[in-house]
C-alpha cells in the first residue's frame, strides 16, 4: 500500500470530510511512536467517513426525520443551553480544519484503550477492535459537529442513543466511558484556545450521560388515535406480510380516518417504533429496511386518493430536500405529501440532490418555501453551507427556508444556527410555521413596495 502524502483538507462528493478532526480537536498524536504493522492495519482498514457513518449505524435515527419525537417524547427537549462565551461562528476554512485526522486519532485511542484493557483483545479479537474504532470515529463525529455548531445537546443526545445500542449488544458501559475519557484527557493536553474549553465541557456532559438510564418507552399505545391500528399495521410489517399491511391500511380509511390521519398516527408512529426495536436490537437491519420500503410503497398507493382531496386553490410553491448523503428520507416524504394535500405545488427531489441542482430547482419552480431534512447530526454542518449557498443566489431574495429532522428536535435552537427561517418537528406543524412564514413573506414585499413607491413621489 504506497504511503500518502497529507496535504489539505478535502471533501468528498457526499460532503463528508476526507480527512478527519483536526486543529480545534487536534490530540497529541503526532508525538506517538507508531509500530509499522499497526499503522499499515491502520491504512488497509480505512474506511470513507459515510460509510462508517451509514453502515453498521445506517439507521440510527430512522424513526427522526421531520418527526417530533425524540427519547419517547413529542418534542419535549429543552436543548441545553451553548457554553458561555463568544458564540462560534466559523468559516469554511476553520470548518475544514474542525474535521481534520479524525481516522487518526480515532485509531490513537483506541490503541491506548486496547493497552490499558489487554483483556478487550482477548473478548472481541481483531474484529472488535475494528469496531472500537470505527465507534471512536464515530464519536469524534459528533463531537466536531456539537463543538461547531455550539451545541452540547447534540453530543449528549449522541451518547444516550449509543449507550442504549450497545445494552442492545450487551456491552459493558464502562469501556464506553473509558474511551470517552481517553478523548477527554487528549483534548485537555493538545487542544488550545476556546475550542478546547467548548469540547471538554461537551465531552463532560457526554460522560455523565453515561450514569443516566438509557431506557426508551414504545412509541405505539392503544389511547393513541389509531394505536391499535397502528399496532396491528406494525406486526403485519414483523410478519413480512405486505398485503395485510396494505389491508389494515385501507380498512383504517374505509372506517373513517383521513389521510393525513393515516400519515401521523399509523405511519409515522411505526417508524418510530421500528426505529426503536432496532436500536434496542430486537429486530434486525434487514427487518427495519423491509418495515421502511413498504412504508413508503404503501404511501405510494394511496397518492392517488391525495390528489383527488388536493385543494384547488394555489398556497405556494415549496421544493423539498435531504441534505448531504441522506437516506432518511420517508419522513419528508410525508411533509411533502401533506402540502400536497393542503393546496401547494411540490417539487420533492428527496436524497442525494447536488447543490446546484436544488438552488436551480428552486429558482425555476418559483419556490416560496424550500424544506431541508437532516436526520444525522453530521449533516448539520452541510445544511448551514447549503442555505448560505441558497442565500447568496439573488433569483431565490424573499424566499424562506425550513428545516426538520432530528438535530433540531434535540436542539429546537439550532434552527437559527444554521442560517434558516424557521423550524418544525412534524409535518402538520411545519403546515403551521409555512403559514407564519408565508405571512412575513408577504409583509416583507409590502414594505418593499411601500419604500419603492416613496421613493418614486420624492
Amino acid at each position: 500500500m504506497p504511503n500518502r502524502r497529507r496535504s489539505a483538507v478535502r471533501f468528498d462528493s457526499d460532503g463528508r470530510p476526507a480527512g478527519g478532526m483536526g486543529s480545534a480537536l487536534r490530540f497529541a498524536s503526532r508525538r506517538l511512536t507508531r509500530r509499522a504493522g499497526l499503522r499499515a492495519a491502520f491504512r488497509y482498514g480505512k474506511m470513507n467517513p459515510r460509510r462508517v457513518m451509514e453502515g453498521r449505524s445506517a439507521d440510527i435515527d430512522r424513526h427522526n426525520n421531520w418527526g417530533g419525537c425524540v427519547d419517547g417524547q413529542a418534542n419535549t427537549n429543552k436543548p441545553i443551553a451553548p457554553l458561555p462565551g463568544r458564540a462560534i461562528r466559523m468559516t469554511a476554512q476553520e470548518t475544514e480544519s474542525l474535521f481534520a485526522d479524525i481516522e487518526e486519532l480515532a485509531l490513537e485511542v483506541t490503541e491506548e484503550q486496547y493497552k490499558i484493557q489487554p483483556e478487550l483483545m482477548e473478548r472481541y479479537g481483531r474484529p472488535g477492535f475494528e469496531k472500537s474504532r470505527r465507534d471512536a470515529v464515530y464519536t469524534l463525529h459528533y463531537l466536531a459537529e456539537s463543538v461547531q455548531m455550539d451545541s452540547p445537546s447534540l453530543f449528549v443526545h449522541y451518547i444516550g442513543w449509543l449507550k442504549q445500542l450497545l445494552a442492545g449488544y450487551g456491552l459493558n458501559e464502562k469501556d464506553i466511558r473509558i474511551k470517552l475519557e481517553l478523548i477527554l484527557g487528549r483534548i485537555r493536553a493538545a487542544v488550545q484556545g476556546e475550542e478546547r474549553e467548548r469540547a471538554v465541557r461537551i465531552l463532560e456532559m457526554g460522560i455523565l450521560r453515561m450514569s443516566e438510564p438509557a431506557e426508551q418507552p414504545s412509541y405505539i399505545s392503544e389511547e393513541q388515535p389509531l394505536g391499535q391500528e397502528c399496532r396491528a399495521y406494525l406486526d403485519a410489517l414483523l410478519r413480512r406480510d405486505r398485503s395485510g399491511a396494505y389491508a389494515l391500511i385501507d380498512a383504517a380509511i374505509a372506517s373513517g380516518a383521513s389521510l393525513r390521519e393515516v400519515y401521523r398516527h399509523i405511519f409515522q408512529t411505526s417508524q418510530y417504533e421500528v426505529g426503536r426495536l432496532w436500536q434496542t436490537q430486537q429486530i434486525s437491519v434487514a427487518d427495519e429496511h423491509y418495515c421502511s420500503a413498504v412504508t413508503q410503497s404503501a404511501m405510494s398507493r394511496l397518492y392517488a386518493d391525495w390528489i383527488g382531496l388536493k385543494k384547488q386553490d394555489r398556497t405556494g410553491v415549496l421544493v423539498s430536500a435531504c441534505i448531504g448523503g441522506e437516506m432518511h428520507e420517508i419522513g419528508l416524504r410525508m411533509l411533502t405529501d401533506v402540502f400536497e394535500l393542503e393546496g401547494w405545488e411540490t417539487h420533492y427531489l428527496g436524497s442525494r440532490v447536488d447543490e446546484e441542482e436544488l438552488i436551480e430547482t428552486a429558482a425555476k419552480s418559483g419556490a416560496d418555501l424550500i424544506a431541508l431534512s437532516a436526520t444525522m447530526t453530521f449533516h448539520v454542518h452541510l445544511m448551514k453551507k447549503q442555505i448560505a449557498r441558497l442565500r447568496a443566489d439573488e433569483r431565490l431574495a424573499g424566499v424562506k427556508i425550513m428545516v426538520g429532522g432530528l438535530p433540531f428536535n434535540v436542539d429546537a435552537a439550532l434552527w437559527r444556527r444554521v442560517g434558516a427561517d424557521g423550524y418544525s418537528p412534524d409535518a402538520d406543524r411545519a403546515l403551521l410555521e409555512a403559514g407564519r412564514l408565508m405571512r412575513m413573506s408577504r409583509s416583507e414585499r409590502e414594505r418593499t413596495e411601500d419604500v419603492g413607491a416613496e421613493g418614486g413621489h420624492a
